[in-house]
């Protein structure tokens, strides 16, 4: 691969290192990423360009340019997509919420709004005016084949009843309808819920591969300036990152396992075409990976 940076060429050649980043995520959810190291070197000045091929030169160029563009939108949309899933692993989000609309709505500032205000009134009912409750979440916005936007939302599971008008406790299901709809009034509005079984069945794992994956088509689809989703507020724990040189990726790969596949957990693995890139994502029951020791020092 080459780029060019200041009027001169530079070429880009895999070395022989390795950087592993390992990701205690809690509530049972352990990721490494191991990725190849590439060395830049100056291969020497932009050539000149003969008048007799430069409108050639141009459009290729052009045709470039827009392949940047499409490799940056996919850069931003991986980069998005894994947010997305550490967020919810994170936060321990065990539930599925789908917010949709009656009338054809196409205007996402307004379902942004909407979802916004939904949040406050959730957080309301959860607690009271003075001290709003715990209402966690990760929201993914996927436009529907008619144009109508809904919002898909990663969320703790709720309790069986919550409080609705003068206090009476009322089936969850019935009170975050009633409030989506006086929120969007005029527009109606429904819902879905998937709640988890167990962990093996609806685990925060399998919720955040589902909203996840409508980052790819939301980079796809909306305009570069518009974020693609919304979600509380948290802070995720930082990797532990090491660098290796002179291992062959077989070995990274055993040392990955050994630090975040210990014990009876379901595991996810995924491996580039060219071998510079390896990832391992496990989940054990909530609670499993908290509080143990880790092998790997940054």
């Amino acid at each position: 691969m080459r780029r060019i940076l200041n009027g001169f060429v530079f070429e880009g050649k895999p070395s022989d290192e390795f950087v592993m980043r390992v990701h205690h995520l809690g509530n049972g959810h352990k990721e490494a990423i191991i990725q190849r190291q590439y060395v830049w070197e100056e291969v020497g000045p932009v050539p000149l360009i003969p008048p007799e091929i430069l409108d050639e030169v141009l459009a290729m160029r052009e045709r470039e340019a827009e392949e940047r563009r499409e490799a940056n939108r996919e850069r931003a949309a991986r980069r998005a997509k894994t947010n997305v899933r550490r967020r919810i692993k994170a936060m321990g989000l065990d539930s599925m919420l789908t917010l949709t609309y009656r009338e054809n709505q196409q205007d996402l500032g307004l379902v942004k709004r909407h979802m916004k205000e939904f949040v406050r009134r959730m957080r309301r009912v959860l607690g009271t005016r003075e001290q709003p409750g715990v209402f966690s979440y990760v929201a993914a916005f996927e436009r529907q084949s008619r144009g109508a936007w809904h919002v898909h939302m990663a969320v703790h599971r709720l309790p069986k009843n919550l409080p609705w008008g003068s206090g009476v406790k009322v089936k969850s299901w019935n009170v975050v309808r009633a409030i989506w709809r006086s929120v969007v009034g005029e527009l109606g509005g429904n819902i879905d819920e998937s709640r988890r079984k167990s962990w093996t069945k609806r685990s925060s794992g399998k919720i955040a591969g589902y909203i996840s994956k409508y980052m790819v088509k939301a980079f796809a689809e909306g305009d570069d300036w518009s974020n693609r989703y919304s979600a509380s507020s948290i802070e995720l724990p930082k990797p532990i990152v090491v660098r290796f040189k002179a291992y062959a990726l077989a070995e990274l790969v055993a040392l990955a396992y050994d630090e975040v596949a210990g014990g009876p957990v379901e595991c996810m693995t995924w491996l580039d075409g060219f071998g510079d890139v390896f990832f391992l994502s496990t989940e054990g029951p909530p609670g499993a990976a908290n509080g143990e020791q880790l092998r790997l020092q940054a």
